[in-house]
């Protein structure tokens, strides 16, 4: 064995590359690795073509630098095997240590095992074995990885970095730490200089506040902005939104979707079906448009409603719904329209405006304003009409009507009972035996009516303070007094029935325990989305903010 010092160390080196040389100039097909420096070095003929470098070794190959405490390098397979402080840079940017790297320098390949740490100016990756491939600009791990920032902490089993893009792509049991929200995710790819990720699978975004969950989409940690498509939601504390696409901006709480977008309101037990919809988090408001359906479950009975815009805003017990223009509505007792609608939770109170009917049973109601009151269990308690009632029934030749100022009404077990009318009242009433043959036709006034119904029709009715009236034959009767002035039968308009609202097919709906079964069946939120109370909303701003989307921005 011989034993080269450092002193001669340089003669070495320089027969080392001109013999490196002198092969490039005949095969010119590979790259060679160089030795730079080394404080010892020693070749043996048991190991023929290799040399034992150690202290402080420095070798080189196509711009990239291996140091490391002692190596092993072979010209004639152009290898080099590094152990011990091993550190390898490319260029000013990106450095990777290990334990221990084995080089080949016919494909630029590196592999490093023991306590790998892979650098870049924004992040640095810790993994037990890594690969690097210098002419693809690839670095990949397969035994699990754990990348840091200056934010963010991401735990996955497969990782690849390209290093021209600045790029991670993480698959199966992706994790991301942040200060402000966890990330799960089958596949993610990462960009480390914008921190913008892109996601494949199935994902969650979750905090205290909200839970996301979405199949493909595209985060911007920055800006914390996302957009999610395929199977999409966003889950706050009382309320949720589903739609094919979703935009969410988190600074503001603010979210968008669109297509086949659906709202649920536990407060309420309200699902909102829509192809656009806005959510503030913060306001605790939601403005749908575009065909939007609300369906209000109760214990007894479901509503139906749609209109072109609808609004709902409001904590629990203060919730309140505007519903504008061309309000429909349907329910099992009750169905009615009007150009506008309004509910509040804590008046208790549904009030229809401008040009408002309802229809209750075989009664069309209407008046300048209509109210419906419900009592302290949520369930219909009275009607109020302010201002010009106006009742009709058709017969079977003719129309019953009452008109009056203000009307009270009484409603038991969803249907109405009983109605009191006040002020210069009217009446036009076609009285009949109970075989429903036709006895007169009763036509009078008073200050004050009261009307009592059964299954639906007139069964009493009572005249007080001087009434005056006339019963006249029906042959007897005079064309112009068979109807009252302002006298509009809509019932063309009536809807008798939920698919003139829902269409075919019916949107798919739940009882609120089921519905929230749905929501927890990933143990991620039990575990992880102990929400809090947000901040109580005491009144609504003048003006809702509306806020859309960039819609040159999609996701990738």
């Amino acid at each position: 064995m011989q034993l080269y010092s450092k002193n001669n160390l340089f003669v070495i080196f320089l027969s080392l590359y001109y013999g490196i040389y002198a092969q490039n100039q005949v095969k010119d097909t590979t790259d060679f690795i160089h030795i730079l420096y080394a404080d010892h070095a020693v070749t043996s003929n048991k190991y023929p073509g290799k040399q034992l470098l150690s202290g402080d070794v420095q070798i080189q190959h196509n711009g990239a630098f291996l140091y490391c405490d002692k190596a092993i390098v072979d010209k004639k397979e152009n290898t080099a095997i590094a152990v011990g402080n091993v550190l390898l840079k490319q260029g000013d940017t990106v450095s990777m240590r290990a334990g221990y790297i084995k080089y080949n320098g016919n494909d630029s390949f590196a592999e490093a095992y023991d306590n790998v740490i892979l650098t870049d100016p924004k992040m640095n990756l810790h993994t037990d074995t890594l690969y690097l491939d210098r002419k693809k600009q690839i670095s990949y791990y397969t035994t699990g990885g754990i990348i840091r920032d200056s934010v963010n902490t991401l735990t996955s089993k497969i990782g690849k970095y390209f290093l021209n893009d600045k790029r991670f792509r993480f698959i199966n049991n992706v994790h991301i730490n942040n200060p402000d929200y966890q990330i799960d995710s089958y596949r993610l790819d990462y960009f480390t200089e914008t921190g913008i990720s892109d996601f494949f699978g199935p994902t969650k975004i979750y905090n205290e506040q909200s839970y996301i969950y979405a199949e493909k989409g595209h985060y911007d940690s920055q800006k914390d902005i996302s957009w999610f498509v395929k199977n999409a939601f966003i889950k706050h504390k009382h309320t949720s939104i589903k739609a094919d696409s979703l935009y969410y901006d988190r600074k503001k709480e603010y979210a968008t979707g669109n297509r086949h977008v659906v709202v649920f309101d536990s407060i309420n037990n309200t699902w909102i079906f829509a192809d656009y919809a806005q959510r503030w988090a913060k306001l605790d408001s939601t403005r749908v448009s575009q065909k939007p359906l609300v369906v209000s479950v109760s214990e007894k009975d479901t509503l139906y409603m749609r209109a072109r815009q609808i609004i709902t805003a409001g904590k629990e017990n203060r919730r309140k719904l505007w519903a504008y223009p061309k309000v429909r509505f349907f329910s099992n007792d009750f169905s009615g329209k009007a150009d506008s609608l309004f509910r509040s939770d804590r008046l208790k109170t549904m009030k229809l405006m401008k040009k408002p009917v309802l229809w209750s049973n075989k009664s069309q109601i209407t008046g300048t304003i209509i109210l419906l009151k419900n009592d302290s269990l949520n369930k219909l308690d009275s009607l109020i009409i302010p201002q010009k009632v106006f009742i009709i029934q058709k017969d079977s030749i003719g129309y019953n009507q009452i008109k009056g100022k203000k009307l009270l009404g009484k409603i038991k077990d969803g249907h109405l009972k009983t109605i009191d009318i006040y002020g210069n009242t009217e009446v036009i009433y076609y009285l009949r035996e109970d075989n429903g043959q036709l006895t007169g036709i009763e036509k009078n006034k008073s200050s004050h009516i009261y009307i009592e119904f059964e299954q639906g029709k007139i069964a009493l009715i009572r005249l007080y303070d001087k009434p005056e009236g006339i019963i006249y034959p029906y042959q007897d009767f005079p064309e112009k007094e068979k109807y009252f002035k302002g006298f509009n039968w809509r019932g063309n308009e009536q809807i008798t029935s939920k698919k003139q609202l829902t269409g075919t097919p019916e949107p798919v709906f739940e009882a609120q325990s089921k519905q929230m079964s749905v929501y927890q069946q990933e143990e991620i939120i039990d575990n992880n989305m102990r929400l809090r109370h947000l901040p109580d909303l005491d009144r609504l701003p003048n003006k809702i903010p509306h806020i859309r989307p960039n819609k040159n921005k999609k996701p990738k």
